[in-house]
């Protein structure tokens, strides 16, 4: 079981095999990968997270407002031990990070939104070669002490905080095959708004992409793999 769907071809202004393209030509930097954003799709990925200590649900109470659905969010909740839910190895990932993303498997940037209740601090970590998990994201300090690790604010946070990465500079060239969602400590953290995107503009903000169009898209590939 490869990606064959999510390798598929571009098409011009369609919906196809996981992700998202654009009117225009196929040289287009237009698509981009929806990881989570709403309720469907965080059903999708829980099952996928099949390591650490901590818990993950939907979160239907609280979801990053600024958004076309801001009707779920995927909740990390932390009591204790390594306090994350994480996966290195996400079937049919493998995602390139590049300067110049045209191939429909290529990114260069990552967006996200996350909150946290309780605690300082809270990481997203990519797990990539090359380094393993040697590519994080923290707010407001750096609970569990993981390095390298790049300071995206320097306040926890307690409110919804969106953000938007240059993943090849940051990191590098790189596949990407997983993801580990970090509280770190206190009572959880939620993450939303999630995507892997060609172009520096946030591919998912309500301005930017119909929200009829794009949770269809969304593991489209990866759940008809797995039946």
């Amino acid at each position: 079981m490869r990606g064959s769907k999510i390798r598929a071809a571009l098409v011009t202004g369609g919906i196809i095999g996981g992700l998202i393209t654009g009117a225009g030509t196929a040289a287009a930097q237009n698509e981009f990968f929806i990881v989570l954003d709403d309720e469907e799709t965080i059903d999708d990925l829980i099952p996928l997270l099949v390591s650490g200590d901590g818990t993950a649900s939907v979160e239907t109470g609280d979801a990053y407002p600024e958004d076309n659905d801001g009707k779920a969010s995927l909740r990390i909740d932390s009591p204790a031990g390594d306090n994350q839910k994480f996966n290195p190895n996400i079937p049919d990932w493998s995602f390139d990070v590049v300067e110049d993303p045209s191939a429909d498997n290529e990114f260069r940037y990552i967006t996200f939104a996350w909150l946290k209740s309780g605690g300082e601090g809270m990481q997203l970590q990519l797990s990539a070669q090359p380094g393993g998990w040697d590519h994080r994201y923290n707010g407001g300090g750096n609970p569990k002490g993981w390095n390298p690790s790049i300071d995206v604010s320097d306040e926890t946070p307690i409110d919804w905080q969106v953000h938007t990465r240059d993943m090849f500079e940051d990191w590098g060239e790189m596949v990407l095959t997983g993801m580990a969602f970090s509280p770190g400590s206190g009572d959880f953290g939620l993450f939303d708004h999630l995507s892997l995107h060609q172009s520096e503009v946030d591919p998912i903000a309500p301005q930017a992409v119909d929200a009829q169009g794009k949770a269809v898209a969304v593991w489209a590939a990866i759940k008809q793999d797995m039946r």
